[in-house]
């Protein structure tokens, strides 16, 4: 298969992928106190907390919701550690099937002060949810102050797998402020999405053997 064909099949299963994505997980955080009785497990893990127990309902007067009414979205502040202390507020997803690969996709936004910036780690645990399962993706992000989409890819697993994902408010609490996330969805593609990447690769390769057998 040439260079040119294969970047065509990969176009056109992405399209497709995007067209046919099934949500297995769509989270709009309207009310943040039924998250725990739909999976989700929030957990303050800071050494020295502080006032704020965790992730609470967005507050609308610091900034809006990406998505939806004006308070629908989860956020953290400084307050979630004692003054020195180092925030590790964690927001872990509900259990996800992981035999096909898919995305996981969020926004977040930082209420922007001189002086002072919020930070968010992320990753993947194979279903855990105690905080040593999970393995973080990359340096901790610095979230701006515009709704920013994140989308993270994941492999396919094998038969049976499952994940979870994780956000983690990191970071020193004397130098932070506040933060929120909004619209988490994790989206697999469709049966029939895999079935037309096979039915393409499978028909490229035949185009390929039909010119070997010309020449």
């Amino acid at each position: 298969m040439s260079l040119r064909r294969a970047a065509a099949a990969v176009a056109l299963f992405a399209a497709a992928s995007a067209a046919h994505a099934q949500f297995v997980i769509n989270e709009g955080f309207n009310n943040v106190a039924t998250l725990a009785g739909s999976g989700w497990v929030l957990a303050n893990a800071t050494l020295t907390p502080g006032i704020t127990p965790g992730w609470f309902q967005g507050d609308q007067t610091i900034f809006t919701s990406q998505a939806g009414a004006p308070q629908a979205y989860v956020a953290a502040n400084f307050n979630n550690a004692a003054a020195g202390g180092t925030l590790a507020t964690w927001l872990i997803s509900p259990t996800f099937s992981t035999t096909d690969g898919g995305v996981v996709s969020f926004y977040a936004r930082a209420d922007i002060v001189p002086g002072f910036s919020d930070k968010l780690k992320w990753g993947f645990s194979n279903g855990g949810s105690s905080f040593a399962d999970f393995a973080f993706i990359g340096p901790d992000h610095t979230i701006g102050g515009d709704w920013t989409q994140f989308q993270i890819n994941f492999g396919a697993q094998g038969a049976g797998s499952i994940g979870r994902f994780a956000i983690v408010y990191t970071g020193p609490a004397d130098s932070a402020n506040y933060v929120g996330v909004d619209t988490f969805t994790v989206a697999v593609p469709e049966p029939e999405t895999w079935a037309l990447m096979l039915a393409g690769l499978a028909g490229l390769g035949v185009l390929k053997r039909r010119r070997a057998v010309r020449r």
